[in-house]
């Protein structure tokens, strides 16, 4: 349904995404090819976006990323359910958000907030689980933003996870053990200082 981006080589060798609308059309492409992997390389790269470079807009598809990545690799969020049907709906919707997202990001975003309440609408109603798919995407977005330098309280503001739901995952999950991508007091400056310049 989609073109595929052409792949833009960096200073660095690899591809970077530039603009709202080229997060859009990857997010829909690794969606439509099922690729978990590629939809969660896609999170955090929007996440690089917000934390490096302030750009909010990103948060939106980094949490859509995440959760179509979790209900492309769990099953049970199909039973009864036709993932073609779903698919093709969410891909006319990105459709749309990327045609707009240079124009009117806000029209873009609201496109996207469709997306998510169809995640939502999507997640299993099961006994065993408290959150739907959608809180869990707001919880690792901001433990992810939070390991990234962000205070916690800033990550809640911006992602809307809950305070201590937040906590007890940070607690559990040891985000700076695990990702390594705590930032030095000298790295958060010169980043700040390569935005300002």
């Amino acid at each position: 349904m989609f073109i595929k981006l052409t792949a833009y080589e960096g200073a660095f060798g690899w591809y970077e995404m530039r603009t709202l609308a080229e997060a859009i059309v990857e997010l829909s492409d690794a969606m439509e090819e099922k690729d978990v992997h590629a939809l969660r390389k896609l999170s955090n790269q929007c996440l690089d976006k917000v934390s490096l470079e302030e750009k909010h807009a990103f948060l939106k598809p980094a949490m859509i990323a995440y959760a179509l990545a979790k209900v492309i690799a769990k099953p049970h969020y199909w039973k009864g359910r036709s993932q073609t049907v779903f698919f093709n709906e969410a891909l006319k919707k990105f459709e749309r958000a990327a045609a707009v997202a240079e124009s009117d990001e806000g029209t873009a975003l609201d496109l996207l907030e469709d997306v998510e309440k169809m995640l939502r609408a999507l997640d299993v109603k099961d006994k065993r689980f408290v959150r739907d798919i959608m809180e869990k995407a707001k919880l690792k977005t901001a433990s992810t933003l939070y390991a990234q330098g962000f205070s916690l309280d800033r990550a809640i503001e911006m992602t809307g996870a809950d305070k201590r739901e937040l906590i007890k995952y940070i607690g559990k999950t040891m985000m700076f053990d695990r990702t390594g991508s705590a930032r030095s007091m000298e790295q958060r400056l010169k980043a700040l200082r390569e935005i300002i310049s």
